[in-house]
């Protein structure tokens, strides 16, 4: 028992008790650290690879928008999956900032529809196929479309 001895020749004094309490609360700060720069660096890198992929899907899409046309509370234009693009629009997603339409719809490539939509447009508004919210076409009324 001479190790726990309160004198000064080596035994648990203040000094070396406040040391050792330091030493384990910076070993819990540092595996808090650790864990948590883990977590961050997961969700980054398994968000990282869903836009990848979501934008190498995405930049296959190759369309035209005219003839844009607001009838009341609609929306009416032509839509042309352009002969260049490699896929088949599925579904078609119309926002603009009063409200969002999402439609199952059958473009092949090289084809064009006339699409009329439940949108109200007062100026602005975006047209992306089958999810590809990263690169929509933001379209004005009376106007073209630009892609992004």
């Amino acid at each position: 028992m001479a190790c726990f001895r309160n004198d000064r020749r080596g035994g648990l004094t203040g000094k070396k008790a406040i040391g050792l309490i330091f030493l384990v609360i910076g070993v819990m700060l540092m595996f808090f650290i650790v864990s948590q720069g883990t977590t961050i660096y997961r969700e980054s890198r398994e968000g990282a690879d869903q836009k990848g992929l979501s934008s190498v899907r995405c930049v296959s899409f190759i369309y035209t928008i005219s003839d844009i046309t607001p009838a009341g509370d609609e929306l009416q234009f032509e839509f042309r999956n352009e002969i260049s693009s490699t896929e088949d629009v599925h579904n078609l997603t119309v926002a603009s900032p009063g409200s969002t339409w999402t439609g199952s719809v059958s473009i092949p490539v090289g084809t064009s529809q006339s699409l009329r939509v439940p949108v109200r447009a007062a100026s602005n508004f975006t047209v992306y196929p089958d999810n590809c919210a990263l690169f929509p076409a933001l379209c004005s009324i009376g106007g073209d479309c630009t892609h992004h």
